[in-house]
């Protein structure tokens, strides 16, 4: 069983370091709380349902005598279903395949015991925070890009970059995967963005000035009335039109605040609204692991934005404490350390008139 730290990077001599306290982990994002982005159900189990009820329409008739009058105006209850499905990982490692010369953890040892478990020591702690900041982009990656057909990209039509990938989004199906197909059967309102249509990376990312306000403004006039008036509506963004906007505020001397928000999304204010960037979220991950064709190699929809509320783009779990939940132990026969997590997950895209969607 090999170590899961790969120290072939390193140069192993005297000047090394030797505190695991002094290791910096790479930062790919600023992890954002989920409710900020997200209404979160807990306590949901498998195919457990979602009842949709439809407004009563007209009701109120005139009243012509001592009979009472009746509209006959009935509420439409549809349904949707959760489907949460396990998602989970495992990580082991064997303490004598990792080079002995490392002295973070060698250098501290007491005992012949302490070369294979590591329980309690510096390295166990600098590995769970790993593994645990590992949980939360798997979260935004299922719950956004969960698609159960996913394929590799051909010469035509887009995919994952590698078909290897293929296990770290076939889930169930995720926000994006269901707004498109609310958007090709009519039910969600769409705003086209042309520019992903290039075959380019340089192409795509040319947007005009104002891009963004037009763009605002188009999805705007489409969006239901209920969506406009609901307070907590807003537009999720990707990086290119989030930065369009903020650089169109800027050079119109206009006054705004970029809120680097605590929750770790930043965001600008529209008409009331908020506009975050998801750069962290869905940028990252697209361009890491997705392209338009195996042909041109630009990128996949980099435009995209999304007007709705998180009560209406909703994730749904056994337990919201899974999520930070990691089991660690050591099995002494084999003389193997292990760290592993598990939470169920689902996501959902609840009214379809809570939507505009532009790409």
């Amino acid at each position: 069983m090999a170590s899961v730290i790969d120290i072939s990077g390193l140069t192993l001599n005297p000047k090394e370091s030797t505190e695991f306290q002094k290791f910096v982990i790479e930062k790919t994002f600023e992890r954002p709380e989920i409710k900020a982005l997200h209404a979160v159900y807990t306590g949901v189990k498998m195919d457990e349902q979602i009842v949709l009820a439809s407004q009563l329409g007209l009701t109120g008739k005139k009243s012509t005598g001592c009979t009472r009058v009746s509209s006959g105006a009935k509420s439409v209850l549809t349904q949707k279903y959760w489907s949460p499905q396990k998602i989970e990982d495992l990580f082991e490692m064997c303490q004598a395949e990792l080079n002995a010369k490392f002295k973070a953890y060698f250098d501290k040892i007491n005992s012949c015991k302490e070369m294979y478990d590591i329980s309690g020591s510096d390295e166990e702690i600098f590995l769970s925070i790993l593994f645990e900041e590992a949980i939360y982009p798997t979260i935004y990656r299922a719950s956004w890009f969960g698609d159960k057909d996913i394929a590799a990209a051909t010469s035509s039509i887009g995919g994952l970059i590698d078909s290897k990938n293929i296990d770290f989004f076939n889930y169930f199906d995720g926000i994006f995967k269901q707004i498109f197909s609310g958007v090709f059967s009519g039910d969600i309102k769409h705003v086209e963005i042309s520019q992903n249509n290039l075959n380019t990376i340089s192409a795509q990312k040319n947007l005009s000035d104002g891009f963004a306000v037009d763009l605002f403004e188009a999805m705007w006039d489409k969006a239901d009335a209920r969506l406009k008036s609901d307070a907590t509506s807003q537009f999720y963004c990707s990086n290119l039109i989030w930065e369009n906007y903020r650089k169109y505020l800027q050079s119109k001397g206009e006054n705004f605040t970029i809120q680097y928000t605590q929750e770790g999304v930043n965001q600008i204010n529209w008409n009331g609204k908020k506009v975050i960037n998801m750069n962290t979220i869905w940028d990252i991950t697209s361009q890491s692991y997705m392209t338009n064709n195996t042909t041109d190699k630009a990128y996949l929809l980099p435009n995209i934005c999304i007007l709705s509320t998180p009560s209406n783009l909703p994730i749904a779990t056994l337990n919201e404490d899974d999520f930070n939940t990691l089991e660690i132990g050591y099995e002494q026969k084999p003389r193997n350390a292990w760290f592993a997590y598990g939470f169920t997950l689902d996501a959902k895209v609840v009214e379809d008139y809570m939507v505009v969607a532009a790409y």
